[in-house]
């Protein structure tokens, strides 16, 4: 089969494999046909490992450390397909042969005291296909049974569509960080305008946040790079964004303070969720300023270093603000909740989430041009599909 492949932790870039031996199925798993696989930041992180020791180093996790036991995997954890082989202790009424499914890509112990305690997501000895092991950017991937998201029991294609399903996984992380924030009735601040941001925008607004400010920072000011931040912020608005602003001071002078006076000024001192999409040190910094006394701050951005320097006493125990770590999809909960916003049409949810999805899928053996369009903005959620699959690709 196809696959693509990271080869080296010590080199940017991945490598199309046009003859991967196809996976073994295991006695309690399932073998799934990928119809299509969305391309998500962490993707972006491992393809640009080079200056980047934390991705490198989560990597290695499962090998110690030891960067001489790495050996190639597949990349890949959103994706969708369709079942073409089930192993022999799978139940039956669990999944057949033909079934539209997806995955939960976290591969958990199961004994550890937070998978007994109920919270597998956070597992001790976790594992990430696409990450740690094999994943879909394949023709074909294995899960365990258990791990298995039949989307059939959701409604199936007709609700959810390939288009959808191929990121569930992504929109899962939006998700649990705005359902722990309970937005309903509140105000959010939203740093960070990459595909989390804006999913998680998109959520906030599906479940009653009162209003919602956006931030992103332009990198530079030329033309270029701010005609398409403001494209994200066209974006960030359609999907449910009161207010976007531009971070950067030297694109746009006295930019920060404007936000920090306005957001203090219209919401009693400042707002009462941030979410932090980023993993910038700056956007951490801007969210202990704009909090409000007693409020709270949700983290699901993964900082590409170690930060200097984070001012602990100002922005969190003198405020009386509460800072949570937000990691992956609670396992099953948050995929309930996901599957049955998504089947709700009155939601609203997938009219705003179409929004992000780039037009056209792209071949696997085109991956490139997939990475640039998520790297230099001009996508959102690029869907990348086996060879086999491109012409089929209009029924995504």
């Amino acid at each position: 089969m196809k696959a693509l492949k990271k080869n080296s932790l010590l080199e940017n870039g991945l490598t199309y494999v046009e003859d991967q031996t196809e996976p073994v199925l295991g006695h309690d798993e399932v073998m799934i046909k990928v119809t299509a696989a969305s391309i998500c930041g962490t993707d972006i992180g491992i393809y640009d490992i080079v200056g980047r020791p934390g991705m490198r180093n989560e990597m290695l996790a499962p090998v110690g450390g030891d960067i001489g036991k790495y050996r190639p995997i597949t990349l890949g954890h959103e994706f969708c397909g369709e079942v073409v082989e089930v192993g022999r202790d799978v139940p039956k009424s669990l999944v057949q042969i033909g079934d539209y499914v997806t995955s939960e890509m976290h591969i958990t112990c199961g004994y550890c005291q937070q998978c007994l305690d109920g919270m597998q997501h956070v597992c001790q000895n976790i594992r990430v296909k696409g990450v740690h092991d094999d994943g879909a950017f394949a023709d074909f991937v294995t899960v365990p049974a258990r791990n298995l998201i039949n989307l059939e029991y959701s409604g199936g294609r007709k609700v959810i569509p390939p288009r959808f399903g191929a990121f569930l996984d992504a929109l899962g992380n939006g998700v649990h960080i705005v359902m722990e924030a309970h937005v309903a009735g509140k105000t959010v601040a939203v740093l960070g305008l990459g595909a989390q941001g804006l999913m998680s925008t998109a959520i906030s607004r599906t479940l009653g946040a009162s209003r919602i400010y956006a931030t992103d920072f332009s990198a530079s000011a030329d033309g270029t790079t701010r005609g398409r931040l403001k494209n994200r912020f066209d974006l960030a608005q359609q999907v449910g964004a009161d207010f976007c602003f531009d971070m950067n001071e030297s694109a746009s002078p006295g930019a920060r303070a404007e936000f920090f006076e306005r957001v203090r000024d219209e919401n009693g001192g400042g707002v009462d969720i941030v979410l932090e999409m980023s993993g910038a040190e700056s956007a951490l910094k801007d969210a202990g300023e704009i909090v409000k006394n007693g409020g709270k701050i949700l983290l699901l951005g993964i900082p590409a270093k170690p930060l200097n320097s984070y001012d602990v006493g100002k922005y969190i125990v003198w405020k009386g603000v509460t800072m949570q770590g937000i990691f992956g999809r609670r396992m099953f909960t948050t995929w309930h909740s996901m599957l049955d916003l998504l089947a709700a049409e009155k939601s609203g949810l997938k009219d705003k989430l179409e929004k992000l999805i780039a037009p056209q899928p792209i071949p696997l053996s085109d991956f490139e041009r997939g990475f640039e369009l998520v790297r230099s903005q001009e996508a959102v959620k690029v869907l990348l599909v086996p060879t086999r699959t491109v012409n089929e690709a209009t029924e995504l």
